[in-house]
């Protein structure tokens, strides 16, 4: 039999090792903590990808769809509302993790900043606050002259690209399906569209970031109680 001090240090490691694990999704009380500063889970990450939790950090991945579903559907009735903390990542998993939270009917809040894709979560909350000190970053969908090369060159055959002026043909079309595709969400969000034409028209490479005055009033902030 193990000795009572054996076994209580063990069953101290047992319980400690979880909250002392950083990873993006932490749970405080009611609320989800995404922070993308901390990588995926390693168990999330497809083995055949190459890619290891290093190379995930900072970016919205596509590993935190299934796991935002996951988390959420083994805490209904006790989260709520879902804190962010991001820089953006991949623009086609927001998407997807944005459906969940509005699927769930959570409120988001913004701890520090939420940027680039990043807002694509945020505005689904039901209410959206920004904590003091914080700051949201918002831009239109872009492409890197390395990326578009790089698609260009491994799926020119199959996409049936004779070259280079056909692939920009179909860049073309894509980028005005995506800034549709912006405006759109944020107008489904109760946001002006004022406000949501401005995002996807200041110029690529720019990230504005709107005053919270600016943002309560388009109403991409959910503005506070008036006084009495």
């Amino acid at each position: 039999m193990p000795a009572p001090f054996t076994t209580a240090l063990a069953l101290s490691v047992l319980f400690a090792a979880p909250a002392l694990a950083e990873t993006r999704f932490t749970i405080d009380a009611n609320r989800l903590i995404y922070n993308t500063a901390n990588p995926v889970d390693a168990t999330l990450i497809d083995l055949a990808s190459g890619m290891s939790p290093e190379d995930t950090v900072g970016d919205i991945a596509y590993e935190d769809i299934d796991a935002l579903r996951s988390i959420l559907e083994r805490h209904q009735g006790r989260i709520d509302t879902m804190r962010l903390t991001s820089d953006g990542g991949f623009i086609e998993a927001a998407y997807e993790m944005a459906a969940i939270i509005t699927d769930f009917g959570l409120k988001t809040e913004v701890q520090g900043e939420c940027s680039s894709a990043c807002t694509i979560l945020f505005a689904a909350g039901t209410e959206r606050v920004m904590n003091r000190g914080g700051r949201i970053g918002l831009h239109p969908v872009s492409w890197g002259v390395d990326s578009m090369r790089a698609y260009y060159e491994d799926w020119r055959e199959d996409s049936g690209w004779k070259d280079e002026f056909a692939f920009a043909e179909w860049a073309y079309d894509e980028g005005q399906r995506d800034a549709n595709k912006m405006i759109s969400h944020f107008l489904s969000r109760g946001v002006s569209a004022d406000f949501a034409i401005k995002i996807v028209s200041i110029g690529m490479g720019t990230m504005w970031y709107p005053s919270r005055a600016e943002m309560e009033a388009a109403g991409l902030l959910t503005a506070p109680p008036a006084a009495n």
